[in-house]
């Protein structure tokens, strides 16, 4: 099968901004063709056409190594992604063959660190490029990562048009200097930017006749019905770290404030060191010392929660709605007919008020697959990334081959039962893993059609998380400069290590709730203050680009 995607020549105002970055290492000042296209004696693969098309298969006999973690829904099944039925089906559209390298599992981070001190760099690296120290303008003037611009408006004609289609997007994608450096993961809508939350037992609530809790005080009457009249002993275990449930906004949201930095009416601020913090603290602690929190919060783990929940000692966790409402869901619908849960809306302190935070995603969050700056077929990368932005491209990537994994009905693709209903009993998200990407994350946009697999319970949690203002809130892919890069990732280290270990002491009581104030002076002394101005700063950019 051939198939061709138009190319979209780049506006006026977006073309100003391909050239050489100031600051560039040498590495990185290579010459027209070597920025552009492959080096001297590398295989070249078919340029894109006269008319303006890249078409596949691509020819050349281009091999490209592709770096990427292995997700755990496809380490279930295989050891390679080269040996599920996606990769094998992209390299028949493609024509491109890959081999893909995958970090050990749990490594990820420190072996990418290797990789780059390395120098031995792969054509195409997938990372959360935001996490560069530095960002990713310090990736490309290290010499790392190619500046896409010029190559992206040659090569990727289907990326190229989404990103002019969606200015929003576009803005989110590359750097305040106008620097494109990845081929992006998008959430390709709203449905897709909310997936976790509060959870409660339906059936313990109908049995106490007891409503779904929307206010503090509401919670904190049914997590004492839950410890007094059903025997729970831990009535709420937070099935995550306590910081990732408070970085999604659960409880301390409820006061105003934010886990970390976010906006307030286009100021950024700091939830730690403001007032509403302590009021925040002060509850967690009457709830740790009533043992209405799980008194283990600080140490729990996925398991430990998982038997919480299903034996009976937690009637309320947070989690989300994968992993945990249909998860638990359908493991106990042969074990307790009467287990039901249910999402609850982010609570409030007064009855009626909207959530101002809870989960949210960006449709961006800095993940992407980047071309390296030491490829030899930085052309060849771009047109095999491109691919899966075309027409055909997402739709393998989101649904896989179409008449196996899914079929067409009324003009929409619909999930076979080789993904429903597998016939070697793998769970649905392990059944996708091995025909797509959309389980995961990757260079596509992904699409809203792929919630078909949720079940009801599941689908009515996540629209319940979903209302709610977090997105008001939340902070856009912003950068510090790459001159005060070192200094902010020094203070964060110490905000984040000093006010975490804090968090523990006064909610478990081992620090007077009468230190507050003292605490926030330290964390003035370790420069929060100098923090919240450069990230303002950083905002301002970003507001311009």
């Amino acid at each position: 099968m051939r198939t061709s995607s138009k190319r979209i020549m780049l506006t006026a105002a977006a073309a100003l901004l391909v050239g050489t970055i100031a600051g560039c290492t040498k590495e990185n000042q290579m010459d027209e063709k070597k920025e552009t296209g492959n080096e001297a004696g590398a295989p070249t693969p078919q340029a894109a056409a006269q008319d303006g098309e890249v078409t596949y298969p691509i020819s050349g006999g281009v091999k490209l190594k592709y770096w990427l973690h292995l997700p755990p829904n496809t380490s279930a099944t295989v050891k390679n992604i080269a040996e599920t039925e996606f990769a094998q089906e992209l390299k028949k559209r493609t024509g491109v063959e890959v081999e893909f390298i995958h970090p050990a599992a749990g490594e990820e981070a420190e072996q990418f660190n290797l990789m780059i001190a390395s120098g031995d760099l792969p054509d195409i690296i997938q990372y959360s490029w935001t996490q560069y120290p530095g960002g990713p303008e310090k990736a490309i003037s290290d010499g790392i990562i190619t500046k896409l611009n010029d190559l992206q408006q040659k090569n990727a004609p289907n990326l190229t048009k989404y990103l002019q289609d969606h200015p929003d997007i576009d803005k989110m994608v590359k750097t305040d200097e106008g620097s494109y450096y990845s081929f992006p993961f998008i959430r390709g809508d709203q449905s897709l930017l909310v997936s976790a939350g509060p959870i409660l037992r339906k059936d313990w609530l109908d049995e106490l006749g007891l409503q779904v809790p929307t206010t503090i005080d509401e919670w904190h009457t049914v997590l004492t019905a839950f410890k007094d009249k059903k025997g729970s002993v831990a009535p709420l275990s937070p099935y995550y770290n306590f910081q990732s449930t408070l970085a999604w906004g659960t409880f301390i949201g409820a006061y105003g404030i934010a886990k970390g930095f976010y906006l307030d009416g286009g100021q950024i601020k700091y939830g730690p060191i403001e007032p509403a913090y302590k009021e925040f603290l002060t509850t967690m602690n009457q709830w740790f010392t009533e043992k209405l929190l799980d008194n283990n919060f600080a140490t729990l783990d996925a398991k430990m929660v998982d038997a919480n929940v299903m034996n009976g000692k937690s009637g309320a966790t947070v989690a989300s709605a994968g992993s945990g409402v249909a998860r638990w869901t359908t493991a106990m619908k042969e074990k307790d007919a009467k287990f039901q849960l249910i999402g609850a809306p982010y609570p409030v302190l007064n009855k009626g008020d909207q959530p101002q935070f809870g989960h949210y995603t960006l449709p961006y969050v800095g993940y992407g697959a980047a071309i390296s700056a030491s490829s030899k077929h930085k052309e060849a990368a771009a047109q095999f990334l491109n691919f899966l932005y075309s027409e055909e491209g997402l739709r393998l990537a989101n649904f896989g081959i179409e008449d196996t994994s899914y079929t067409m009905v009324n003009g929409k693709p619909v999930f076979t039962d080789l993904i429903l209903n597998n016939p070697d009993k793998l769970p649905i998200s392990q059944a996708m893993a091995r025909y797509t990407l959309s389980h995961d994350m990757g260079p596509f946009v992904q699409n809203p059609d792929v919630m078909q697999t949720m079940i009801p319970v599941q689908a009515e949690a996540v629209k319940t998380w979903a209302s709610t203002n977090a997105a008001q809130h939340f902070l856009p892919p912003i950068f510090v400069t790459a001159e005060e890069g070192d200094e902010m990732a020094k203070i964060m280290n110490e905000i984040t290590t000093y006010g975490d270990e804090m968090l523990l002491k006064f909610i478990m009581g081992s620090e007077p709730i009468e230190n507050f104030d003292k605490y926030v002076e330290q964390m003035k002394k370790l420069g929060i203050e100098k923090a919240i101005s450069m990230q303002q700063a950083a905002l301002e950019r970003y507001n311009k680009r």
